[in-house]
């Protein structure tokens, strides 16, 4: 029993490893309907900057506009650190990322990041149910860094979409809101300020 426990966790491990990679390989050819397969149909999505997609139809449509748009020709580069498993159908995976850009040859230092994947399996093949992505940026590097913190923090009580002090004379904000589906599984029409803040930075990852 216990030699057949261990080749179900090495068996789940090397499926998990090879999905993981087939999602960089999804996005490196720019496909927004391959990469949403990769998770299950009610997956949750939180991205670096907290935004929360549900669902795999809202994964692949908003990735499939970063890959269109914004982030066209660009690959994602990445590695499984670890893969735990609370049971022997659910895994916690914790993942580096990077984004390359377009004509570039070394990812950029300031997308960074570190993800936080829950794997399920369904049936004989393995899906991710959950992504929790956030930039590499500790708070505790020095001053400089605690600065930077503290300046970006104050940025956005000051100028963040919604709050008090950012309209002009006459005019109105309505708050942001994550680019999610108005109910489970359907689509939420053209992207949200959230997703347009987020465009310019690195997508999802």
């Amino acid at each position: 029993m216990k030699r057949e426990t261990t080749t179900h966790y090495q068996t789940g491990e090397a499926k998990i490893r090879a999905l993981f990679e087939d999602l960089l390989e999804d996005w490196g050819r720019g496909d927004g309907e391959a990469y949403g397969s990769r998770f299950t149909e009610d997956a949750d999505y939180v991205a670096f900057d907290g935004t929360r997609t549900r669902g795999r139809r809202e994964i692949s449509a908003s990735h499939q506009e970063l890959f269109d748009k914004w982030l066209k020709g660009t690959r994602l580069t990445g590695r499984v650190l670890s893969i735990k498993f609370p049971s022997p159908d659910v895994a916690l995976v914790h993942a580096t990322g990077g984004t390359l850009m377009r004509g570039k040859t070394k990812t950029s230092p300031e997308r960074d990041s570190i993800q936080t994947l829950v794997a399920v399996r369904e049936g004989a093949e393995w899906r991710f149910a959950a992504f929790h992505n956030s930039r590499v940026r500790p708070i505790g590097g020095g001053t400089a860094t605690f600065l930077i913190w503290a300046l970006t923090d104050r940025l956005w009580r000051i100028f963040a979409p919604g709050r008090k002090g950012t309209s002009s004379p006459g005019t109105t904000r309505r708050p942001s809101r994550s680019f999610a589906p108005p109910r489970e599984g359907s689509l939420g029409g053209p992207p949200t300020t959230s997703l347009r803040s987020r465009l310019g930075t690195g997508g999802r990852w």
